[in-house]
């Protein structure tokens, strides 16, 4: 009979230690703009752009000034987001291409810790049995935009209010990439606006320009709509909110290249409490760094899993100021164009890149 009562007393104890940790994991939630050149944001020195709320959090929470991508196209560079691992490790290499089916990803890694982990918007990665996100409705998934339809905020909504266990969501929206369709370009008169020097000052570019500039203030709207929803839902305070730009846009010398333009992307973190407010941080950092970053706030261990990042918890804890020493970036152009290998390293200062073909015609 003691040993009855002592079990039922060991197992409820071990039950209550389990929910008190439970209840400590902080829910997540990733915001991606796709194709947004980290430095067209005004953030990053942008002087057209207006984004009051990627401000308005950059202003509550940490700015990383050297954060980069392994691969400046869609699909690989989200590929190294979900996975830790570098595109060359994890299959996904290329556009429209696919990991490896052995390979686990966020879903896998944050759900065996206990969380729903949904994706609502662009998913853009393959095969599903790498990625088994929960499918979250309300935010266009397909690139080709349609401008008559806005975006609905009830999938987002009851996703994060469900409270049973904590939450990991991504909302990976589809601006701005092309085609510029949405947003109110005559907000930003061609005439009017600054060029950055890697664009040439033509008349059609200044058009485009100003129809991408209306993409980013609509894309800030719906970063503005998802933090509401997030406010609302009663999890702030306990959700670490992420939001990044992801490559580069279709100007030259961007999205498809290995200069920074391509790689750089902007990041912000706001975590009440625990990031510093209103700082920036020169700590080095990379997308596959994210995940296991996600996963030590969540209460596992990264080193359990073939990562080739590690977590940067104590920069987002304002512990340090530094992280990596290098990032590094590849491009490979097929399936859309001929072969042409690129490689590069950086410090963060210096940006080493190697043409592997420079003999072969290059198109970005």
């Amino acid at each position: 009979m003691c040993k009855r009562i002592l079990t039922f007393i060991v197992l409820n104890l071990s039950l209550v230690g389990f929910l008190a940790q439970a209840a400590g994991q902080p829910n997540f939630l990733i915001i991606m703009a796709d194709d947004c050149t980290y430095n067209d944001l005004p953030l990053y020195g942008g002087q057209n752009a207006k984004t009051p709320n990627i401000n308005r959090l950059a202003a509550r929470g940490l700015t990383f000034n050297r954060a980069y991508l392994g691969e400046a196209m869609c699909q690989p560079c989200r590929s190294e987001l979900f996975t830790a691992q570098y595109a060359m490790r994890n299959g996904c290499a290329w556009n429209h291409s696919a990991s490896r089916p052995g390979v686990k990803s966020m879903p896998h890694h944050l759900g065996a810790k206990g969380y729903r982990v949904g994706i609502a918007g662009k998913v853009h990665v393959k095969p599903k049995s790498v990625y088994p996100f929960i499918k979250v409705e309300g935010f266009d998934s397909s690139c080709v935009r349609n401008p008559t339809r806005a975006h609905d905020l009830a999938g987002v909504t009851q996703f994060m209010s469900k409270g049973d266990k904590p939450f990991c969501l991504v909302v990976a929206l589809v601006e701005p990439h092309v085609p510029w369709v949405m947003g109110d370009a005559s907000k930003y008169p061609p005439k009017k606006l600054k060029l950055p020097p890697n664009i040439a000052d033509t008349l059609r570019t200044r058009e485009d320009y100003s129809k991408y500039l209306a993409e980013i203030t609509y894309m800030d709207g719906q970063v503005g709509a998802i933090m509401q929803v997030l406010e609302k839902s009663g999890q702030a305070k306990d959700t670490l909110v992420l939001f990044t730009s992801e490559q580069g846009s279709q100007f030259p010398g961007c999205k498809w290249t290995n200069w920074n333009t391509g790689l750089h992307t902007a990041l912000v973190a706001h975590w009440p409490g625990r990031t510093p407010v209103g700082k920036r941080t020169d700590a080095l950092v990379q997308y596959a760094d994210i995940l296991p970053t996600l996963l030590t706030a969540a209460g596992g261990d990264p080193k359990k899993h073939r990562y080739d990042g590690t977590s940067f918890l104590p920069v987002l804890a304002g512990k340090s100021n530094n992280h990596r020493q290098f990032v590094y970036g590849i491009h490979n152009n097929i399936p859309e164009g001929p072969e042409y290998p690129i490689r590069s390293v950086s410090d963060g200062t210096f940006h080493y890149i190697r043409n592997l073909r420079p003999d072969e015609l290059y198109i970005e």
